[in-house]
């Protein structure tokens, strides 16, 4: 028998060869259903898509190794660390089918739940839940464990909003099986909406797993150029913005009733989506 010798490699050299055979292998966690697609052209300057990169997946693989600690992290057991991190909203879109309320939002030892119920103090059939952080995070690598309701009709977002008007789509995640992301522009926007321009630019993902069956990551490395959205860990698209947000964000979380969601269900009541921890990581530069 021949005598092998161990080579250890230096670990940014690990990562770097672990991220090229994730890129080429079968995806580990959920499995895409094919390639993302799109509806609407690209938006330069803040918004071009592009290709997944072995780099995307070497810095994402390196904030889930453990190597970098989180500035804020949570599991949502905690009613008082909520109240004291999060605000809980009220509002009554006339865009959406439901209203939202503080009070569809709960902890405990399981985490987090946006629950949606028969409304009973606004004009829309129910209310959902939707909250905003307290802290802001300017780039990093956001992530959050979560499991859907098994039920269409209802969107279920992980978003960031930047103080200069930017909308970061993290996930909004419809029954069984998918994932749109999104970067949206709200400067101006009542301007460039009457004048018929695009201000928004974003993916549509199908996987083969149904998501209300179990807990998924969903998570977005959002540098000064790129913004890398991934399932599981596994980069599924990117969109570059070349440098135009500037803004520090905040961390949401939401559930709303809308068509854009599928079809809506007689009962829509009762379904939650459930969150069981949120980490957030500035930009490390170790993270190549």
């Amino acid at each position: 028998m021949k005598n092998y010798k161990k080579v250890l490699l230096p670990a940014k050299t690990a990562l770097k060869l672990l991220a090229v055979l994730l890129v080429t292998a079968p995806a580990l966690g959920a499995t895409p259903a094919g390639p993302s697609t799109w509806g609407n052209p690209d938006v330069p300057p803040w918004g071009v898509r592009r290709r997944v990169l072995p780099v995307d997946v070497s810095r994402i693989l390196f904030y889930r190794s453990g190597r970098a600690k989180p500035v804020y992290e949570s599991r949502f057991t905690d009613a008082s660390e909520l109240q004291a991190n999060w605000t809980l909203l009220s509002d009554d879109q006339p865009s959406l089918l439901s209203c939202r309320r503080p009070e569809n939002i709960s902890v405990s030892p399981d985490g987090l739940k946006l629950t949606t119920k028969m409304a009973t103090d606004c004009n829309k059939s129910w209310s959902t839940g939707s909250m905003v952080s307290k802290f802001r995070q300017k780039y990093g690598y956001f992530e959050a464990t979560m499991k859907i309701p098994d039920c269409s009709g209802l969107n279920n977002a992980f978003w960031l909003t930047t103080d200069d008007n930017f909308e970061i789509d993290n996930c909004e995640v419809h029954y069984p099986s998918k994932v749109r992301t999104t970067l949206h522009n709200w400067n101006d926007y009542s301007e460039h909406h009457k004048n018929g321009d695009i201000t928004a630019v974003g993916f549509n993902q199908k996987f083969k797993d149904d998501f209300s069956q179990g807990y998924h990551d969903f998570g977005v490395l959002w540098t000064g150029n790129v913004s890398v959205y991934a399932v599981d860990g596994q980069p599924i698209n990117a969109i570059i913005t070349n440098g135009q947000i500037h803004g520090s964000a905040q961390v949401r979380f939401s559930t709303a009733v809308m068509e854009y969601a599928g079809k809506i269900p007689e009962h829509p009541e009762n379904h939650a989506l459930a969150v069981k921890s949120l980490r957030v990581y500035a930009i490390d530069p170790e993270a190549k």
